[in-house]
């Protein structure tokens, strides 16, 4: 099998599975494999609305920078499905995802989904290659996501906010109650005072129903020689730290320093420079994150010339994200990067006043000092992979 079958097949789960979350399909496949995800070594488990990639990259350096071997399972990817099943930063070969894949095909006739089979896929990997830790980051939700079939060292919820309500609940009570399904009994829990006080209550009381102590972590200071900049990576930083410190309590300081400094994770306020342009990609994919991409624009490029590239998902609500992106630069284009996934320009139109020019993927960018690339991960995904092909980044 080619990795191209591999992934045609994956996508034809997804069409044909759709959403549909629960845990009881993936415990019998894994037990029949021999419960890998029970001989595993350190695990964190991570879950939240924003910031779980950037706390997995965090705890990835630190941990590297240390000499552990980390294992990362992330979601959604950018160009490859290789890059969602990583060892110490380098994604798994095409050939080792397709002998996965051809390991894990029987167990898909038990209707298992595409995540699904990309949790049994990480696992199985994981447990042939023994990192040290492995850093698994929730797919959605927390409660019945795939990956709550672990039972990890430290969990961690970043911040939480309104996002995939249609499946999470349409009140943050709601959604909080989601993320805190992956508190499990003993297992010490890290978030930040930073949440909202209906998502700590429901996380509070969870930690105290499921007796586990809970670390409230305060956001640390950015600092300028980070590779990861923006005032929001202060909370990201500090739940990473945390974590890190109850799994391994006596790691080493010099290398926690270090970690935190070459930590980086592209499509996070990622900044580029293409001939006398400044350039910046970040999957603002929702109000919280847009309001941080605002805050970090103001903090770090105060200029009145931006001109703003985004797609936005068609799942997520136009008249909320709208009126953000409109305060983010002072031209703006809008990209349908996909035909089924992205909202269409003519529904995208109706928030302007003026005339919305339409970006086609890999058409030169706007003549402008100060670019910004921003919404759906799918369109940061195709940007890049399209800008890339062409050799601009």
């Amino acid at each position: 099998m080619t990795y191209e079958e591999a992934v045609k097949q994956l996508q034809t789960l997804a069409i044909k599975k759709g959403i549909d979350y629960r845990l009881d399909r993936l415990k019998p496949v894994l037990k029949d494999l021999g419960n890998p995800e029970q001989q595993l070594n350190k695990i964190i488990h991570v879950a939240g609305t924003n910031g779980k990639g950037s706390t997995i990259a965090f705890m990835q350096a630190i941990c590297q920078e240390a000499g552990y071997s980390v294992g990362t399972f992330t979601s959604p990817h950018l160009v490859s499905y290789t890059e969602r099943i990583a060892l110490n930063g380098i994604p798994i070969s095409e050939q080792d995802f397709c002998d996965l894949f051809d390991q894990c095909k029987d167990s898909m006739k038990n209707g298992l989904t595409e995540f699904e089979t990309l949790t049994m896929m990480a696992l199985l990997y994981f447990y042939k290659k023994k990192p040290a830790i492995c850093l698994v980051e929730v797919g959605l939700g927390g409660r019945l996501d795939a990956t709550n079939i672990i039972i990890p060292n430290c969990s961690v919820i970043t911040q939480i906010d309104y996002d995939h309500q249609a499946i999470l609940g349409d009140t943050l009570d709601k959604i909080a109650q989601e993320k805190a399904g992956i508190i499990k009994k003993n297992i010490p829990i890290v978030t930040t005072n930073q949440q909202d006080l209906v998502s700590l209550n429901v996380i509070d009381k969870k930690a105290i129903e499921k007796e586990a102590p809970i670390w409230m972590e305060a956001p640390v200071a950015v600092e300028s020689d980070w590779l990861l900049q923006g005032k929001h990576q202060g909370i990201n930083a500090s739940l990473a730290l945390r974590a890190i410190k109850i799994v391994f309590p006596n790691i080493d300081e010099d290398a926690v320093k270090r970690g935190v400094k070459k930590a980086v994770s592209w499509g996070r306020f990622t900044n580029l420079k293409y001939n006398n342009q400044t350039v910046i990609i970040d999957g603002a994919h929702n109000v919280q994150g847009l309001k941080s991409l605002r805050d970090n624009l103001k903090r770090y490029h105060n200029t009145k010339s931006v001109s703003v590239i985004f797609g936005i998902h068609c799942s997520k609500p136009l008249h909320i994200m709208i009126p953000i992106i409109k305060t983010l630069g002072d031209t703006f284009y809008y990209c349908e990067f996909d035909k089924t996934l992205a909202h269409k320009k003519e529904s995208v139109s109706d928030y302007f006043n003026a005339s919305l020019p339409l970006y086609t993927l890999g058409e030169d960018m706007p003549e402008s000092p100060l670019i910004v690339i921003t919404g759906s991960i799918y369109f940061i995904g195709n940007f890049y992979k399209t800008k890339r092909a062409i050799n601009i980044f």
